[in-house]
């Protein structure tokens, strides 16, 4: 009798799932049509400096079948934080674009749509399996595909960690709720697993799935039918944490310690003790929520002085963070008690903010608009589910109403902003207006103005920057750089001393201190200078190169060599130390080295004086025939060039 009526539940609840099942796609495929809508106009835009970074380190595996490159090399996913996001997967698609020679904005722009798109689709799948109805899934995912708050993680190339784990994520919930054998339940593992290493912040799919299991009901056969395999869907979500902790572990060792002053910058909470820093979080949560309901003045920075962390609980900023969290308990409690499934909604935002959110730990950043991304699908959900209780009740067309509102609006604003996304100058000064206290945004103006040739002004936002965060020692840099450009060497120097002062172990200023002294045939000072970028940053080429040139100008050739070959080693294309050590082989006469490095850095940089030095060689090696035929093709490049022609000088 037990088993008949068991059968006969189960046949209730297929027979309402069908029913359920054609609202339910279709609704998915709105909010997909909604998602691809809003975001078409972000396909123009270009790639922004840490876009490159991005594809640049991710590319360090080499090869997409290179997984201990992928899962524990120094990769990392850069979006303006400390250190960077440990996201293999996410790298991996960008290792892919690179390999099959497609790395134009496009493509990557392209890529993150269509991950969005995934996402609001899987997001209306995922709520009508937690047992929303129909049109709030709908709703959800549509509310979802429009949101503003997502610009960052949709325009931004370096932000596809967020959108692609995120589709992950709801995939896994999707299959976790759906699971009848235990091949789907292995499929939601893998999917959890993949999300994992596609950003940090799917750490929460690992409380979330047990999480529903617990808070969402299912029939009394279901329940029976799926405990015992249950517990080992559990053991292997522990397995799969403990084995992203010591992955993530050994990425980050490879990447190298952070320093303090770009910790304090990206997150000044991290600094903090507990206490504070939990404070702190409290209070950038109580902002966090205001975005993700009124998402007015989006900004593309929070760093420091546009957020701080909290000194003291007699703060405003501390008294905002205590009230958020007591009302988030209040909510939480209402919704345990009067709707399981608005609870379970309410628990995704908050445990996915949450692994951001600085309370349990210290996160890389205080406080990013992509951070938002993956929690906004909780409260989409949430909002979904009144608004969609009222369109439903007879006669009612207020939730109908409120709800296409929200879905036009979200939408208009998101088309507004996308265009900020286009570049980094149009991107700082939107960021520079609306986090005026924000250092970072300032450096990030500097940048762009410099980058568009606008010295003076860069030379202004880098002062501004300084006037709110004198220990920048970016910003300082850069006005050092611009000082250099401008051949103005001894105040780039003393620029660069500034630097080095505030940071011993500040390469790049090294560097370019002894560039600046190789100019000057300031050979030992410059030598000097090198060195101490090596001991610093022995990994960074360029400390090699100017080595190399210090040590090529005291006449010591075979040290130069040496240190331009150190330098290949570590970047086997780059230009100047291909040059560098073409030059030195021509000191030592060693033609077939000459001739060799010659070959390779027109490859790489077919420039002037590659010809000069390859057409010099070849001649000095007895080579004529080949010297000619370079020559020939050397004037067709440079015909104002007179060393290329036939009874051109012997020498470069």
């Amino acid at each position: 009798m037990v088993e008949a009526v068991e059968h006969l539940s189960r046949a209730d609840s297929s027979r309402a799932e069908h029913e359920r099942r054609p609202g339910v796609r279709a609704g998915a495929a709105v909010a997909a049509g909604l998602a691809l809508i809003v975001y078409i106009n972000s396909l123009p835009n270009g790639f922004l400096s840490d876009d490159v970074q991005t594809i640049a380190f991710s590319s360090a595996a080499g090869s997409p079948f290179n997984l201990r490159g992928l899962l524990i090399g120094p990769g990392l996913i850069v979006r303006g934080g400390s250190r960077g996001t440990y996201g293999p997967v996410t790298a991996w698609t960008f290792l892919v674009a690179h390999v099959m020679g497609a790395d134009l904005p496009l493509v990557h722009h392209l890529a993150n749509v269509v991950c969005h798109v995934a996402a609001a689709a899987l997001l209306v799948l995922a709520a009508a399996a937690t047992g929303l109805s129909p049109p709030a899934a709908t709703l959800a995912g549509a509310l979802f595909a429009v949101h503003p708050i997502h610009t960052e993680a949709v325009a931004h190339i370096a932000s596809r960690g967020s959108v692609l784990s995120t589709a992950l994520v709801l995939l896994a919930l999707l299959w976790w709720r759906r699971a009848g054998s235990i091949f789907q339940e292995l499929g939601a593992l893998a999917v959890c697993a993949l999300a994992l290493l596609a950003d940090e912040q799917a750490l929460a799919v690992l409380l979330l799935l047990p999480l529903a299991d617990f808070v969402l009901p299912r029939d009394a056969s279901s329940d029976r039918r799926l405990g015992a395999r249950r517990v080992v869907l559990y053991a292997g979500l522990v397995v799969l944490a403990v084995v992203y902790v010591v992955l993530r572990r050994a990425a980050l060792s490879s990447a190298g310690a952070v320093e303090q002053t770009g910790i304090f910058q990206a997150n000044p909470a991290a600094l903090l003790p507990a206490g504070l820093r939990i404070v702190t979080g409290l209070k950038v949560t109580a902002l966090a929520i205001s975005k993700l309901f009124v998402p007015a003045r989006l900004s593309a920075d929070y760093s420091y002085r546009q957020l701080s962390g909290v000194q003291s609980l007699a703060e405003a900023g501390a008294l905002v963070g205590l009230f958020a969290g007591v009302a988030l308990a209040v909510v939480a409690n209402v919704l345990w008690t009067r709707h399981r499934a608005a609870f379970f909604w309410m628990a995704f935002a908050l445990i996915t903010y949450g692994v951001v959110s600085n309370i349990p730990f210290a996160w890389e950043v205080l406080f990013r608009e992509d951070m938002l991304y993956m929690p906004s699908a909780g409260v989409c959900a949430l909002v979904a589910l009144p608004l969609a209780r009222l369109s439903e009740a007879r006669g009612r067309t207020v939730g109908a109403v409120v709800a296409a509102v929200l879905v036009v609006a979200g939408g208009v604003v998101t088309v507004l902003r996308n265009p900020v996304w286009h570049d980094d100058l149009r991107l700082a000064q939107a960021t520079a207006a609306v986090a005026p206290e924000s250092a970072r945004a300032h450096r990030m103006l500097g940048t762009a103005l410099s980058d568009a040739d606008q010295q003076d002004d860069a030379i202004k936002e880098f002062g501004r920057a300084l006037a709110i965060y004198p220990g920048d020692r970016a910003s300082l840099y850069n006005v050092g750089v611009i000082l250099q450009r401008q051949d103005k060497p001894l105040e780039a120097i003393s620029v660069f001393r500034r630097v080095t002062d505030l940071d011993p172990k500040y390469a790049p200023a090294w560097i370019n201190i002894a560039a600046i002294n190789n100019t000057q045939t300031a050979f030992n000072p410059a030598l000097d200078a090198a060195q101490r970028a090596i001991d610093a940053r022995p990994e960074i080429p360029n400390g090699y190169v100017v080595k190399g040139h210090a040590l090529r100008g005291m006449g010591r050739f075979k040290e130069a060599r040496e240190a331009f070959e150190e330098a290949l080693r570590r970047a086997p294309a780059q230009p100047e130390a291909l040059l560098g050590l073409g030059a030195t082989a021509i000191d030592l006469q060693d033609w077939s080295l000459a001739t060799s490095t010659f070959e390779r850095l027109i490859k790489v940089a077919p420039v002037q004086d590659a010809y000069r030095g390859l057409v010099y060689s070849y001649r000095q090696a007895g080579r004529e025939a080949d010297a000619s035929d370079t020559a020939a093709l050397a004037r067709s490049l440079f015909p104002g060039d007179d060393f290329f022609s036939p009874e051109g000088p012997p020498s470069p």
